[in-house]
């Protein structure tokens, strides 16, 4: 084989975007770690702490919402600042509150340690996703979030495979462990090993240019069609994450079995970003994320039909969210990147927003969704991700009409 200096430059090129995109696999994946490790512990949680199920289900909700807010201070600051030292701050915030939850003795510190947690978790994801954006143009940036997110859904199969089991054998907190160390690990390697990857940061940061950062993306149609696909896309995979366990429990499934059931929708999720790329080759990345919000459409379709005709069991409920983990995994991928591309040169004010909207969604919808059924009516659930889905497509094929090249 000829060796040749572009054949070699281009080898070494490669061997650097996988080290980097493991990298930020890492960090969005760690936020992640941090919300499924709990999941199955919830109905332990509920009865340690003889605490109502609205309780429980807050330490899902509390997480999110300091996610989210976290994200929308983060990405501004990381135009400004960069996103190294957003990601420091972020990833001891992280590690602290993972292990400070090994010491939690009451409903009330849990949730402080939550909230840390979901603060310093909000900085690595939304970092991870800008600096996929710094490094690669738009089509290369959505093949490589595909790889990291590939990577990615690997952590909650086996968060729930390993939390189930933790929690089984060795109590809730257990779980908290494996985040600490994801915390630190990430730490240390941004302390010794990453590189400033924000080149063009802004010269200043202050009220008006919040405001402006902010005004430019909201007023930018094709960006807010991306980031509100993203975020309500995301967000229904977390209320399903948070619901899921009741429902389970119902059925009499133990801890361990859930974890079972449950990792077939982050399956589904991995199949979905691993195929994505190749989709990527044929298609633009509007018109493949219109298609995975075809997908969750249809699976919900078929969730809502099991559930109205009393045929729920553990199989039919893991089946459908199995196939709403796919169209996941094809859609998010490709409107994260169209929303942050979208953000021009306040990628990292996209990025944050983009993220926050998700938690938000996550939140809030999870939240109702409790409120209106309570925690084990899957109509409500489903029927609530069928409108989201119904949205995603208007927004997405807005996108796919207007799209510009970026």
């Amino acid at each position: 084989m000829e060796s040749t200096p572009e054949l070699m430059n281009k080898t070494v090129s490669e061997k650097k975007a996988v080290t980097s995109v493991g990298f930020i696999a890492l960090t969005i994946a760690s936020p992640v770690m941090g919300l499924v490790l709990l999941v199955p512990a919830i109905p332990e949680i509920v009865e340690q702490f003889s605490i109502s199920e609205n309780i429980g289900q807050s330490l899902i909700t509390f997480y999110l919402i300091a996610l989210g807010l976290g994200q929308l201070g983060y990405g501004i600051a990381s135009d400004r600042f960069g996103r190294r030292p957003i990601l420091l701050l972020g990833s001891l915030f992280f590690g602290i509150g993972s292990a400070l939850i090994l010491l939690a003795n009451s409903i009330e510190f849990l949730i402080f340690c939550r909230i840390l947690q979901g603060l310093g978790a909000a900085a690595c994801l939304s970092m991870g996703r800008a600096m996929i954006h710094d490094n690669y143009v738009r089509a290369e940036a959505a093949k490589h979030m595909s790889t990291a997110q590939t990577i990615q859904s690997t952590v909650p199969i086996m968060s729930v495979l390993f939390g189930g089991i933790l929690v089984e054998f060795l109590g809730w907190k257990s779980g908290m462990v494996v985040s600490a160390i994801a915390g630190f690990t990430i730490l240390a390697i941004t302390i010794f090993k990453l590189t400033e990857t924000h080149k063009n940061k802004l010269p200043n940061i202050n009220l008006g240019e919040i405001t402006t950062a902010y005004s430019s993306i909201f007023k930018n149609p094709l960006f807010m069609s991306f980031a509100l696909t993203c975020g309500m896309q995301s967000g229904m995979f977390y209320v399903l994450a948070g619901i899921l366990p009741y429902h389970y429990e119902a059925l009499g499934q133990s801890s361990l079995q859930f974890g079972l059931w449950f990792s077939i929708m982050p399956i589904g999720f991995f199949i979905g970003n691993f195929i994505n790329r190749r989709f990527l080759v044929m298609r633009s990345i509007e018109i493949v994320a219109f298609s995975g919000s075809i997908i969750t459409l249809i699976s919900m379709v078929i969730l809502f039909a099991e559930a109205y005709a009393g045929r729920l069991t553990p199989l039919s409920i893991a089946l459908p969210c199995g196939l709403f983990g796919f169209g996941n995994g094809i859609l998010i991928s490709n409107a994260t990147i169209g929303a942050i591309s979208a953000a021009g040169k306040y990628a990292g004010t996209g990025s944050g927003f983009t993220g926050a909207w998700q938690m938000f969604a996550g939140a809030s919808f999870g939240a109702l969704i409790v409120v209106i059924g309570g925690t084990y009516n899957m109509l409500i659930t489903a029927g609530a991700i069928i409108g989201i889905s119904v949205i995603s497509i208007i927004c997405l094929s807005y996108a796919a009409t207007h799209r510009t090249k970026l």
